[in-house]
């Protein structure tokens, strides 16, 4: 009997199965952490796009003498704006019940020397019970 040992080279089923699943976790970490980053750009695009909105809107009543915003505008407005890829985008006063839409609603009260202007810009995808579910406030108070 011959008692010498054989020296194989490579690996066994058993580390390359290892490395093998070393390897996909990695992966799978890499490309979940790419998709969370993606979906967190794309949340914050939005925000961007309604804060100027509201900002736009906002511009647009205080050009105003604040004396003449409570007679000339109703006390509340309301618009819907959506954007199409790279269209312009599309502002209609009546609701489009589209999933991805922004609703602007300015709200307009005098309360005695004061007038206070509020900008409200909703955005998302409309829940069952058409929420949306975030919104960014400006508000501002002028003196008549």
């Amino acid at each position: 009997m011959n008692n010498h040992k054989k020296h194989e080279t490579g690996f066994t089923l058993l580390e390359v199965l290892m490395s093998l699943a070393i390897f996909s976790f990695m992966v799978v970490s890499i490309l979940s952490g790419f998709a969370q980053r993606m979906h967190s750009d794309r949340n914050t695009n939005l925000r961007n796009i309604a804060i100027t909105l509201a900002e736009a809107r906002m511009e647009e009543f205080l050009k105003f003498p604040s004396s003449e915003l409570t007679s000339t505008f109703p006390a509340t407005t309301t618009d819907f704006i959506v954007y199409r890829g790279g269209r312009a985008p599309k502002t209609t006063t009546s609701d489009p019940s589209l999933e991805q839409q922004f609703r602007r609603t300015v709200n307009l009260s005098a309360n005695g020397d004061l007038c206070r202007v509020e900008v409200i810009v909703e955005y998302g995808f409309l829940n069952r019970t058409h929420q949306y579910p975030f919104r960014v406030v400006l508000t501002t108070q002028r003196g008549l």
